[in-house]
């Protein structure tokens, strides 16, 4: 199912509550097998707080198996795993990026289908028929801004609103080159605005930081009033900590940024991979990563206050498939047009 149907169909399950079984169950991991080979090493771009929350969750459990984490950007991370293969080496279990283009490249010779348990029953935007890869989070491409800086009434209401040049040298803007949230919120931008967009915008000389999630501290400390671009969940997560930060929600619309995650083939703990994997989708570390500003496709889990909606949003998505073709395009020109 592509992505940009499944979104408009999962939601509308959600709305309508009736979410159901679309498949056999999974078998089961092998448990014992999995505690034999005693961790289970992830590669993952989540927040490096909230990854480290759940990796304790999971070992918390005492179940035998230890999670390792290695966190970085999308394309750090993507690029490290790739360049670990080509020497044949293999330390990562399981990945987890926010550029589904990497899985596209990835899902022939690298990714090894499976099912986590429970996932027959998600919102179907969330999983693929042959468990290639399952989105274990979402989020949208928003704005935000620096509430005792600029007033309600002069702060950016669309994508459009940001080439003020009054915002001269008070733009944060992440790299897209390392982060997947940034690629795919440009793309969102490339083809509603044209490359024209990103001229006015370099004009503006926007403040560049290396991540997604660097560009809301930035913003909250004055060094700049207007955040360019970054996911919901970093934002929802500062303004919940109490820093000065409005999120604007662009009424052009906001891209939804689908990120997956994937046992891979040459897995050296294999089973802890799918022991893992299955608890990475069970209802307690979803509901760990709604309560850090995130979507997800469990069923069971409560949103907490404040959080937008996906339903009423006006949603720009894509195919993983324009995703993989384009995201060079996108960091390459982003190179050309910043200078950095």
């Amino acid at each position: 199912m592509p992505l940009r149907f499944a979104v408009r169909v999962g939601l509308a399950l959600v709305a309508a509550g009736i979410i159901a079984a679309s498949a056999a169950p999974a078998p089961a991991a092998d448990m014992q097998a999995a505690k034999k080979e005693g961790e289970v090493m992830w590669y993952s771009s989540l927040s490096l707080s909230v990854a480290q929350k759940v990796c304790k969750q999971f070992n918390d459990k005492k179940t035998g198996i230890t999670c390792v984490l290695h966190r970085d950007g999308s394309g750090k991370i993507y690029q490290r795993y790739l360049q670990e293969a080509k020497g044949n080496v293999f330390k990562a279990d399981v990945i987890h990026t926010s550029n589904i283009g990497h899985f596209v490249n990835m899902k022939k010779n690298h990714l090894r289908p499976y099912k986590p348990k429970g996932t027959e029953k998600f919102i179907p935007a969330f999983t693929t028929p042959d468990g290639s890869w399952n989105i274990l989070r979402a989020s949208v491409y928003v704005l935000a801004y620096n509430t005792k800086l600029v007033k309600p009434e002069d702060a950016p209401k669309s994508w459009a609103d940001v080439l003020n040049p009054r915002w001269k040298g008070l733009i944060a803007h992440a790299h897209p080159a390392y982060s997947g949230v940034i690629t795919v919120g440009m793309l969102s931008l490339v083809n509603m605005h044209g490359w024209a967009y990103y001229d006015k915008l370099a004009a503006l000389q926007p403040k560049i930081v290396q991540s997604a999630v660097a560009v809301i501290p930035l913003v909250a400390r004055g060094e700049a009033h207007v955040v360019a671009g970054t996911a919901a969940y970093n934002t929802f997560g500062d303004i919940k900590k109490g820093e000065p930060i409005k999120m604007v929600l662009p009424k052009e619309g906001v891209a939804f940024i689908s990120s997956p995650h994937s046992v891979l083939k040459k897995a050296p703990h294999p089973n802890a991979a799918e022991v893992f994997t299955d608890f990475l989708f069970s209802q307690e570390a979803q509901q760990t990563l709604v309560e850090n500003g995130l979507h997800v496709g469990h069923p069971g889990v409560k949103y907490p206050e404040g959080l937008p909606s996906l339903q009423g949003l006006k949603i720009i998505d894509f195919t993983p498939e324009e995703v993989q073709k384009k995201s060079k395009e996108i960091q390459e020109m982003f190179r050309k047009k910043f200078g950095v």
